[in-house]
């Protein structure tokens, strides 16, 4: 399902723009990439007013601990009585308006839009969610897991920048480590449910 909204999506883009890069931003969108709250950019102000939000709901309400439960053990949370379908939908439309909300930021700090403008920042996102230790398997990560894998990217990009090295080799290792975070999130998921197997 997820698949094919991303193929609609980008039909529905690419019939709107033909290609072209839309340069027409609206004032309140350029706001968000041109404004400030005093030396705070609002591209800033908004992205950490999601995270701390999104921290909250996660940490301290019962819908965050049903997230946790539903995403661990499905079969598991619909026993204990948790609507899973519920949860599993609200977290597909929150996961959408987040989408959406993080295009506008794009559109607004580059100021225009374009049909795959931002095809690679997908691939970013999960690599962060995965390299800050978010198992793929479900029920236990966070914002703060993420916000770590963020920051372990950047400095990992920044590095290859700087090293004088061919740009497509660069992909590749990117690829490798990203491979190599699979991996770590694999054995550590097989390490973890070991000890509750032998009890």
């Amino acid at each position: 399902m997820t698949l094919a909204m991303l193929q609609i999506g980008d039909g529905v883009c690419a019939m709107l723009v033909r290609g072209q890069i839309a340069y027409a931003v609206p004032a309140p969108v350029s706001l968000l990439g041109a404004g400030t709250i005093g030396p705070v950019p609002v591209i800033v102000v908004v992205a950490a007013l999601v995270l701390l939000a999104s921290h909250l709901v996660l940490t301290y309400t019962r819908f965050g601990r049903y997230v946790y439960m539903v995403g661990g053990n499905r079969e598991a949370a619909e026993y204990s009585g948790v609507n899973v379908r519920a949860i599993v939908a609200a977290v597909m439309v929150i996961s959408a308006l987040c989408a959406g909300l993080a295009g506008m930021l794009g559109v607004a700090q580059f100021g225009s839009a374009q049909q795959n403008g931002f095809d690679t920042y997908l691939l970013d996102s999960i690599s962060a969610v995965v390299v800050g230790g978010t198992s793929l398997f479900g029920g236990q990560g966070g914002i703060g897991n993420t916000l770590l894998g963020r920051f372990v990217l950047g400095v990992l990009n920044n590095g290859l920048d700087h090293v004088n090295i061919d740009s497509f080799l660069k992909i590749l290792l990117r690829g490798l480590i990203l491979l190599a975070a699979l991996i770590i999130n694999v054995c550590a998921r097989r390490l973890h449910r070991g000890p509750d197997r032998a009890g």
